[in-house]
This record gives structure tokens, C-alpha cells and sequence, in this order.
């Protein structure tokens, strides 16, 4: 679901896109993509550029759950941010 938080913030890490509000959405629903986006790199870029918190605010604990997934995680270069990534769906699912 497309809550007001989440527009806001999509709005905010796209900004150097130029994509209409339609195609956004469908890309966020999984039912679209452009050239250079799809709904993995969307996921991705929101897991990087927005706070935790706010990511809950965005998309609750189980939208959250739905966007961390292997791919998702797996796209970071970054060892450390994929293992922190990997650390944070672990405890949503309440594995240690």
C-alpha cells in the first residue's frame, strides 16, 4: 500500500529522476519498470537513503519485511550495509 509517508519520501530519493507519479507507483507495485529502474533499485535506493525509523514510519514492520529481501540486500556493494541489512531482517523476523 502507497501511504502518504512513502510518496513523500519516494518523491525525495527520486529526485534525480524524471518519472510521473503513475509509473512510480506501478513500479512500486511490482507491475512496471523504465530503463533504469525497477522495483529491486527502488527498494534498494529507499533502504539507502532514508533513516530506520523512518522506513518503519514509511512502510510498517510487515512492508518493511517485504522489501528486504535477498535481491534487495544482495544489490549492496558494500559488505558492511549488506550484513547490517541481513542483521535488521533477522531481528524483524525474530532470528538471532
Amino acid at each position: 500500500m502507497i501511504t502518504p509517508e512513502l510518496k513523500t519520501e519516494l518523491k525525495r530519493i527520486l529526485w534525480d529522476y524524471s518519472i510521473d507519479e503513475n509509473t512510480l507507483w506501478a513500479i512500486w507495485e511490482g507491475k512496471g519498470e523504465t530503463f533504469s529502474l525497477n522495483k529491486n533499485k527502488l527498494c534498494s535506493r529507499l533502504l539507502l537513503s532514508t533513516p530506520w525509523y523512518r522506513l518503519l514510519d514509511c512502510l510498517g514492520l510487515n512492508g518493511l519485511k517485504e522489501v528486504l529481501t535477498d535481491e534487495v540486500i544482495n544489490s549492496f556493494w558494500i559488505k558492511d550495509v549488506r550484513e547490517k541489512f541481513i542483521y535488521a531482517r533477522n531481528a524483524l523476523y525474530g532470528i538471532s
